[in-house]
């Protein structure tokens, strides 16, 4: 908002500061999170900077006490604190994102399972008249994903699946099913973000198109965590960079562009990166996380 950057401004925080203060505003203002909620996971994040610590200095608590100002007495019982939470799974006094993250991955995984080739019928397996069928094939907006439509019961297959497979990578005490309330929340933002559209139909279950091969979050709100989420996985990539792990890049361009052209631009770009991505995208290898963000100085 406004507000936040006329006091940025005029406070003109440094670097540091300044992520941990648009992190308070996105958490506090944004988030709906207690101004306490917000303090504890500030202390539990800096709990894991001494933990972290402690394990590089083979242990030593004298040490770690030394390097972060604390009494090596402080030091033990926040180790013995991080300890347990790792023994029993549990979780710490931390704030949470409200958008699975797996929503990125849907047109993908509705490209994969339902396929559409030029020629062929986008609607297949319904009690539709061929003539209704022409009929909504018609009034589809044109330059359509090669994606056939399907109904909700394939949709909510499609969120299943994701939702399952996102679940395999966590702890067994910290998967969760999926809800009644959750599916509606995704498949209510899948619609709210224009990336699936609602076809209501004369008979039998509503048909889901897809409209686009990605997911941008609409609301305000719903930014505010795709950003959260983004700022973390930004600052593990340049973590690794600074320690020189293999296959880290780090980029930065700056460029005059003139004011008429810079939408221009900025598609040519998003269809530039997404032809390189087809091209190196090979399913089952390794996984390379690509993250850019483009705006004036």
């Amino acid at each position: 908002m406004k507000e936040d950057r006329d006091l940025m401004q005029r406070l003109k925080p440094c670097a540091m500061d300044q992520i941990l203060m648009y992190l308070a505003f996105s958490a506090l203002k944004t988030g709906g999170h207690r101004h306490g909620a917000f303090l504890d996971a500030a202390a539990t994040a800096a709990k894991c900077a001494i933990y972290s610590t402690y394990m590089e200095e083979e242990q030593n608590l004298r040490r770690t006490g030394r390097l972060h100002h604390l009494e090596p007495k402080r030091v033990k019982v926040i180790v013995k604190e991080i300890d347990q939470a790792l023994a029993e799974g549990k979780l710490l006094k931390m704030l949470g994102s409200q958008e699975p993250e797996y929503l990125i991955q849907f047109p993908y995984v509705w490209l994969e399972q339902h396929p559409w080739q030029a020629g062929a019928p986008r609607i297949v397996g319904t009690h539709l008249t061929p003539r209704e069928k022409s009929e909504i094939e018609r009034d589809l907006p044109d330059e359509l994903p090669p994606a056939r439509l399907i109904n909700s019961i394939q949709l909510m297959e499609l969120i299943e699946f994701l939702h399952s497979r996102s679940q395999e990578a966590l702890p067994l005490p910290k998967r969760e099913p999926l809800s009644e309330p959750l599916l509606d929340h995704i498949r209510d933002r899948l619609i709210y973000s224009r990336t699936v559209e609602r076809i209501d139909i004369s008979r039998g279950l509503p048909l889901y198109v897809l409209l686009k091969t990605s997911y941008s979050p609409e609301s305000r709100e719903e930014r505010v965590f795709s950003m959260i989420e983004d700022t973390a996985s930004y600052f593990r990539l340049l973590n690794a960079w600074v320690d020189r792990a293999p296959h880290t890049f780090r980029a930065l361009e700056t460029l005059d562009v003139p004011a008429d052209q810079v939408e221009e631009a900025l598609n040519e770009l998003d269809k530039l990166l997404r032809a390189w991505a087809d091209k190196y995208h090979c399913e089952g290898s390794p996984t390379l996380l690509l993250q850019l963000a483009a705006g004036l100085k």
